[in-house]
């Protein structure tokens, strides 16, 4: 949606508002314009948040008002209550489509085995196989769970106002792919917006720059990516050992550009209003380790994954054995939290065996050189578990990078045919080394770069704001012709 024509006149539309209306109609605004942003991108989504945002309403003010009349066991079972319906619910879309298409094809084979007889595949699973799961929903029910949680064990108390509730849960930037937003964070922001002043030139400076970088890392950097890698994940039997490994880096790559891309986007239009984002990345390929991999990278479900998974089944309390249980059964959920197929299985458990091979290495004093190349090397193998289609298409795709071979001699041939000439590589590698530049200096300085640019002149400024202009404009993938590619988290 951030690539659309739609979404800039939408939020220019927002931001005036917000402001001709009387202060405190903001929040509602805010709310009003986050119901018709999900309404616009799939009804059947606005149906689901409408009843997340009730029931998480009322389960809160239920489990405070049972603590608070001494009943802790009904307010433990209520929370339960809470924390499996809405895990069943994000089971239903996630899993039961895939099953229903497995069913299917059980049922179209046995009918091609049973020759000119054969029958058609039952109705109610074709159904279900066509059965689209709401956009966003992944992140707003984990925001949910950890805001009854909260609520539970008395880290926050139940919000009374059930607009300033849907706003939390249904906020139009965070919507599609998050950040998932802790509530102690984001609530009093929305008691605040009557402070927000019009025309703060740092705030929307700030704001700016962020929407800027989004917009480059993605449409300069990400969707041209994406050209040659869909090409070679579609096809890899085309390709030699080289060029499959290029396709595997490419994608690690653009995801990380794609994802990144539309946080700082995200996080620049909360700024448009005052309201502070979770920053979702800091540098991660700028990572020396598995562990310090997800300290930085998609920060929000990490965190998310420690405080209300790790945590609670014990973290590293008791001893060795139980941690790398723990870590195991994390990577296992994070893994199926993003897609139903064995294949985003086995990337959660890789990245699981990372970690407790780090952590059992650590333990016994042994340290390996080249950290940061290493956790590179092995957070792109799982990528391509990430990005298959399949496990097998991913168990392919892996042997074949190992067994084809190198053949350079049809690497122009190849290029042609992926219609990668001296401009196009030329361009892509550039991209690739700014983004990679511009982490090494964010990381060494522990900012990001809109706000290191914030920190210049306004001539500084303003030749940054001019030179992303008019990058994405003359490089970004837009047009007639071509086809902006969805982010790839909205499918989660």
């Amino acid at each position: 949606m951030f690539v659309s024509v739609f979404f800039p006149v939408f939020l220019g539309l927002v931001f005036v508002l917000f402001f001709l209306l009387p202060a405190k109609c903001r929040p509602f605004l805010l709310l009003g314009a986050s119901l018709c942003f999900c309404a616009r991108i799939d009804l059947r989504a606005l149906a689901v948040l409408l009843l997340i945002s009730v029931c998480t309403w009322a389960g809160g003010m239920q489990i405070e008002g049972l603590w608070k009349r001494g009943r802790e066991r009904s307010a433990k079972g209520w929370l339960a209550f809470w924390i499996c319906s809405y895990i069943i619910l994000l089971c239903i879309y996630k899993y039961v489509p895939a099953f229903a298409s497995f069913v299917c094809q059980a049922a179209g084979s046995a009918s091609g085995e049973a020759g000119a007889s054969g029958t058609e595949s039952p109705g109610i699973w074709s159904a279900l196989e066509r059965m689209v799961m709401p956009v966003g929903i992944s992140f707003y029910l984990f925001q949910a769970i950890g805001y009854l949680a909260d609520v539970y064990r008395q880290k926050t108390p139940a919000e009374k106002n059930f607009w300033y509730l849907s706003c939390y849960l249904a906020f139009f930037p965070k919507l599609v792919s998050g950040p998932i937003e802790r509530e102690q964070e984001f609530l009093p922001q929305l008691r605040r917006l009557e402070e927000v002043k019009p025309f703060h030139r740092g705030r929307l400076s700030l704001a700016f720059t962020y929407i800027l970088w989004g917009y480059f890392m993605k449409m300069v950097v990400a969707d041209r990516l994406a050209v040659t890698v869909n090409q070679i994940f579609g096809d890899p039997a085309r390709f030699d050992s080289a060029w499959l490994a290029a396709g595997a880096f490419f994608y690690t790559i653009q995801i990380y550009c794609d994802f990144a891309g539309y946080s700082y986007i995200a996080v620049g239009c909360g700024e448009l209003f005052g309201i502070k984002l979770t920053q979702n990345f800091r540098a991660p390929y700028c990572a020396s380790g598995i562990g310090e991999f997800w300290r930085r990278w998609h920060v929000s479900l990490s965190s998310w994954l420690r405080d209300y998974l790790y945590i609670p089944l014990g973290g590293n309390r008791r001893g060795t054995l139980i941690k790398c249980r723990n870590t195991m059964i994390v990577f296992l959920v994070c893994g199926m939290w993003h897609g139903a197929g064995l294949n985003f299985v086995v990337w959660g458990l890789l990245h699981g065996i990372y970690s407790v091979l780090e952590e059992l290495m650590r333990k016994a004093g042994w340290h390996i050189k080249g950290g940061r190349l290493l956790t590179f090397a092995e957070v792109a193998f799982a990528w391509i578990f990430f990005r298959a289609d399949s496990l097998d298409a991913a168990v392919d795709y892996v042997t074949r990078m190992f067994t084809t071979g190198i053949r350079p001699a049809d690497w122009k041939e190849t290029a042609l045919s992926l219609q990668l000439g001296i401009a196009e590589i030329s361009l892509i590698l550039i991209g690739i080394l700014v983004v990679w530049a511009v982490d090494e200096f964010c990381s060494r300085k522990r900012i990001h770069l809109p706000a290191a640019i914030q920190q210049k002149k306004n001539a500084g400024r303003y030749f940054a704001f001019y030179l992303l202009i008019m990058t994405i404009l003359i490089f970004g993938i837009y047009g007639p012709g071509y086809h902006t590619e969805q982010f790839i988290y909205m499918q989660f």
